[in-house]
């Protein structure tokens, strides 16, 4: 069963149970697919307006950039709700390995240490993109049709919010890696990605409440 085939009915009520999955990471990816769609929506209600036309051939040729952009990163963040799943079920199976004898707790050890290592990999990879959405949809909020710019800020704040809930994913997932070396650059990344966030995020919204 692939989650971002099911129903937004059948999602919201499985994430609602008892089940461990969909959870966190995957919820994520889900809302900065959301971001996205809703950024998409903005340039496709404002390339045909004539208040658009109007502007430089390569104004539009670098909007159109940023929408094609936008549209590979909505595919990208789908694909990432399965596999945050799959991350943790990895991380679930090597949990259950037997540990009787000592070969079988190294080769416990061992998978746990793999598991954890992508579990931590794949929200980074969500918030990685999460924050090139936000680069990508500064000109689609500079250039937006006023009638639709507040969507161009709920995309932002959709990218911004999936981006720190997967640093906090990604946080959470620190603790079972012994490497001190990946702990580290993981830990310089989401320091990195948030204060770009809140800076790309602020300046969109900015540009929104000036248009409204």
């Amino acid at each position: 069963m692939k989650y971002k085939d099911l129903a937004i009915t059948d999602y919201i009520e499985q994430a609602a149970s008892a089940s461990a999955t969909p959870g966190g990471g995957s919820v994520s990816a889900l809302i900065a697919a959301l971001g996205a769609a809703l950024g998409q929506m903005v340039y496709n209600l404002t390339v045909t307006k004539k208040s658009y036309q109007a502007n430089d051939e390569s104004v539009k040729t670098a909007v159109q950039s940023d929408w094609r952009a936008i549209e590979k990163l909505q595919g990208e963040f789908l694909d990432l709700i399965d596999r945050d799943i799959d991350a943790f079920n990895l991380y679930m199976d090597a949990l259950a390995l037997p540990k009787e004898t000592d070969d079988e707790k190294a080769a416990r050890k061992e998978a746990l240490a793999k598991a954890s290592i992508i579990a931590m990999e794949v929200p980074l990879e969500t918030s990685d993109k999460a924050l090139e959405l936000l680069r990508h949809l500064g000109s689609i909020a500079r250039y937006g049709h006023k009638n639709c710019i507040s969507d161009a800020g709920v995309a932002a704040l959709s990218a911004h919010a999936a981006l720190q809930a997967s640093v906090m994913n990604v946080r959470i997932n620190l603790g079972g890696i012994d490497d001190q070396a990946i702990r580290e650059q993981a830990e310089k990344t989401c320091a990195a990605y948030i204060e770009e966030s809140a800076v790309l995020t602020k300046e969109i919204i900015d540009i929104v409440y000036a248009m409204i």
